[in-house]
């Protein structure tokens, strides 16, 4: 306990001087006094967000995570999700929980990495305890670059097969299709796909990780610099592809059977479930690449703004990318003669049997339309992997400073390890195993992260503070929306649903179907290999405090001293505005209830924490 000072209410004038004095002679004594107070010993100085680097501009960060969050999530998940969950019945919920748990996660996350100037990892200095999620979530990340690097390594076959004088689609054995009521395109995927192990496959995957590797060496402002063409290249292909899919006859059904909702459908909680899960793929929340994108921002970049035009235009990529397949559903509905519902079989590879099949439909040069299209889709994941591999080496160079030096190593070793772990994708087993990546090791794990993320902030370091840091870096006012979103619906309606739905679908094996329970076995594995993290590093980060086991679990759930931006001088001005802002909130108490105060300045841990206590 340290400075001391007793203020009394006896008169107005009296009053007024004691907080006169406080607000301004006695904020620099503290600080002299505090030695510590201006002289932390910050991981993270001018010279760390210097080596780290930094965004050239705005723009290049707004349309990174645009090529991030707008990808194979919105293009490749998102139309055989809508298509699995009963097409107009899936946007409800999906649109809803998008804007009530989507949206506000995705601009807690920017805010995170923009005030603090870190990693998915050091960023939970503000809580250390809750460390694991970090390293939790980069393995969640892993999971989905190799799976991601798997569809990447499809588009490249296609792409190639493109340049072909006839695409190899749009000829196939006509009794086998008559027979089993399929169309050539589905025909033609399940055929050259399922094979022991597809060795063109494989050198496709090589090609992708050897592509993802050198986008990856040059760094974060390479990155900002190919967005240009990543983030806007995309929508022109899809725009195209929509307008020759409506001249088809039956489009218009398959718009409508996209657009038109089944109330039955919406008491259905897994289609809830399903939509929170795509939220998730679709922004790219709960994943660490968003914390890691932001940490390179300028401090004051005005990252609500680009909150929304992100959600916003993640959001028109989905109603794109969906009215593209549906289109071309409903084109071959009519063709067939069968409910748009039976057209295709359902699953993952959704997206190479329908969109083949529109391309087909293009008269003019359809090869051209053929290499434009799975280049966009190449592009849309090279997009997405570059920024989870990034997070991944971001998180351990600032774990490992020395690492700075030797980044093309790093990315070699991780890339190479990650092609190798993606082979077994490249067997007849692989659409299986790309089930159980995508359902448990990451669409399972994001439910709890973004549960943990959202109470560890609200909940342990205090929405007050929170809201506090947000409105120091932007210079204004939060929404009310954000502070009730947060500090309620958000948290509320992911626990409704999370214990919920895994409820149903524990009892319901029908939801899975196809997976034998060694592979739901295996699945739950690999979530829990991911979750294990979060207890694991909460144990060791309370074993590392001192005194006793309460001690030390309140220490471990106390901010770091080093916690706040990573420039020094803007951690000090932080710090200013934090004391000012503690005395102004006591003396207005002081106003309103006329007591005596008592107003200590406590060192705890080396962080600044004010206790007033009424005399």
């Amino acid at each position: 306990m340290s400075d001391l000072e007793k203020f009394s209410n006896d008169d107005e004038d009296q009053k007024e001087t004691g907080s006169n004095f406080f607000k301004t002679k006695n904020i620099s004594e503290i600080q002299s006094n505090n030695s510590n107070f201006s002289k932390i010993d910050l991981d993270s100085s001018s010279a760390a967000k210097d080596h780290r680097g930094q965004w050239s501009s705005g723009v290049e960060f707004l349309l990174s995570c645009i090529s991030m969050s707008v990808g194979l999530g919105n293009v490749w998940r998102f139309p055989y999700v809508a298509y699995e969950n009963g097409g107009g019945a899936f946007l409800i919920p999906y649109f809803l929980l998008l804007f009530l748990i989507g949206r506000p996660l995705y601009y807690l996350e920017l805010i995170l990495g923009q005030f603090s100037g870190r990693g998915p990892i050091k960023v939970w200095k503000c809580v250390p305890a809750i460390k694991g999620l970090g390293f939790a979530q980069l393995l969640s990340t892993a999971y989905i670059s190799i799976f991601y690097n798997y569809l990447m390594g499809i588009s490249i076959y296609y792409l190639i097969v493109s340049f072909s004088p006839e695409l190899p689609w749009t000829n196939c054995n006509e009794t086998i299709i008559d027979q089993q009521n399929i169309s050539c395109s589905q025909y033609y995927y399940e055929t050259w796909e399922i094979t022991t192990i597809n060795y063109r496959l494989v050198l496709c995957l090589i090609a992708s990780w050897i592509l993802v590797y050198f986008s990856l060496i040059k760094g974060i402002t390479s990155l900002g610099k190919v967005a240009y063409f990543t983030a806007i290249f995309p929508y022109v292909i899809l725009m195209t592809l929509l307008i020759v899919s409506l001249t088809q006859e039956g489009a218009l059904n398959g718009i409508l059977y996209f657009f038109r909702p089944n109330f039955q459908k919406l008491l259905d909680p897994i289609v809830w479930y399903r939509a929170v899960e795509q939220s998730f793929f679709s922004l790219a929340v709960c994943f660490g690449s968003l914390i890691m994108y932001s940490s390179y921002n300028n401090f004051s970049n005005n990252v609500g703004r680009d909150a929304i035009i992100i959600s916003v235009l993640d959001t028109f990529t989905s109603l794109l990318a969906g009215c593209v397949i549906f289109a071309v559903l409903g084109s071959m509905s009519f063709q067939k003669g069968i409910d748009i519902k039976d057209v295709v079989s359902k699953g993952e590879g959704l997206a190479f049997i329908v969109y083949p099949e529109g391309l087909s439909k293009i008269h003019v040069v359809p090869q051209l339309w053929s290499i434009l299209f799975f280049f966009m889709l190449f592009i849309l994941g090279i997009g997405s992997s570059v920024a989870m591999i990034e997070t991944i080496l971001t998180s351990i160079k600032d774990e490992f400073e020395s690492l700075h030096k030797n980044k093309a190593k790093l990315a070699a070793v991780f890339c190479f390890i990650f092609m190798i772990l993606g082979l077994p994708l490249t067997t007849d087993a692989g659409s299986y195993i790309l089930m159980l990546l995508d359902n448990y090791g990451v669409g399972t794990a994001a439910f709890l992260y973004g549960i943990i993320e959202v109470l560890a902030i609200t909940r342990i370091y205090g929405l007050t503070n929170f809201i506090d840091d947000v409105e120091f870096m932007l210079k204004s006012k939060l929404s009310s929306f954000w502070k009730l979103t947060w500090g309620f619906v958000t948290p509320f309606i992911l626990i409704l649903i999370f214990v919920y739905g895994n409820i149903l679908l524990i009892l319901d094996d029908n939801q899975k179907p196809g997976i034998p329970y060694w592979g739901n076995a295996i699945g739950w594995f690999l979530a829990g290999s991911a979750l294990l993290q979060i207890p694991l590093w909460m144990i060791i980060t309370i074993a590392k405090q001192d005194g006793s086991l309460i001690e030390r679990i309140h220490s471990a759930l106390q901010s770091s001293k080093d916690w706040g931006p990573i420039d020094e001088t803007t951690f000090n001005q932080w710090t200013n505005y934090k004391v000012e802002r503690t005395f102004n909130k006591i003396f207005k108490s002081i106003d309103s209830n006329n007591e005596p105060y008592l107003i200590s300045l406590e060192r705890r841990k080396g962080a600044d924490n004010l206790a007033f206590v009424p005399e």
